[in-house]
């Protein structure tokens, strides 16, 4: 993802030193978003000369985004792809100031999440992730930088956009693009996955839109013992998961006998993203 490692050894030493900030705001201040600016000017140079695709992942700021955007004007011709998470979408270090929410990008403010869902709703951020990185409660404990960054978050992806998407006036067509058909396209899996059609893999993720239940670390299905979504009331929870047409999560839990596949996929992929 977009950080510039020696600027974060700078402003990191600073905070420590400094003080002031503690949390979330002081892990923030430590990786600010100037690095995440200087990241994607980095890579607007060398896939500006080489042609190389590209993926800005984990975009958190709206300077990023802004960095983004302004790459693409630049290299018009450039196939440069943008994400963000469902963690940079719902949390703030001003509402969620615990350090169980440590990540890398950091968790922002509350004006680059607005920021990051306007660049959603107008088509410039491509899809949504998980950036799914478990660690244990242990871990997360004591010095704040000394604990791990990370945290799960893939059984939120539905239950979180089916719920806060249409609040920033999202369709829901435009929600399965954000977290299915653009992501299946852009890593060139598509139209075996991210699409219902014919010749398809006729897998199915079947979701109930009129039960609303609060985030537990039980309700996760991951070794994870915490949650930086804890009590969060969401709506669109996965109630049957069919994969290759066969039943593989029902009733809250796995079933049948487990049937991963390897995936292969293209080094490149010219499949256009779909566009609210």
């Amino acid at each position: 993802h977009c950080e510039q490692p020696e600027l974060i050894r700078v402003f990191s030493e600073r905070v420590k030193q400094d003080g002031t900030l503690t949390g979330l705001e002081a892990y923030s201040a430590s990786r600010p978003t100037l690095t995440e600016h200087l990241a994607v000017a980095e890579v607007g140079v060398l896939a500006g000369h080489t042609r190389c695709p590209v993926n800005l992942l984990h975009l958190s700021s709206e300077e990023a985004l802004d960095a983004a955007l302004e790459l693409k004007r630049q290299h018009p011709m450039l196939d440069a792809r943008l994400e963000t998470t469902l963690h940079h979408l719902a949390l703030t270090y001003e509402s969620y100031n615990d350090q169980r929410g440590k990540v890398n990008p950091p968790i922002r403010a509350q004006s680059d999440v607005d920021a990051l869902w306007r660049g959603v709703k107008r088509g410039e951020i491509d899809w949504v992730c998980s950036d799914h990185a478990c660690c244990s409660e242990e871990n997360k404990e004591g010095d704040l930088w000394q604990a791990l960054p990370g945290f799960g978050g893939t059984a939120l992806i539905y239950p979180f956009m089916l719920t806060e998407g249409p609040r920033r006036g999202l369709s829901f067509e435009r929600i399965v693009d954000l977290v299915a058909t653009n992501p299946a396209r852009a890593y060139g899996l598509a139209p075996r996955k991210g699409a219902i059609t014919v010749g398809a893999d006729a897998d199915l993720a079947i979701v109930d839109t009129d039960q609303t239940y609060p985030v537990t670390t039980e309700r996760l299905l991951s070794a994870q013992d915490h949650t930086p979504f804890e009590g969060m009331e969401l709506t669109g929870w996965p109630v049957r998961t069919v994969l290759r047409g066969q039943t593989v999560f029902a009733d809250g839990e796995g079933v049948g006998e487990p049937g991963g596949a390897y995936l292969k996929r293209p080094l490149t992929t010219e499949q256009p993203l779909a566009t609210p």
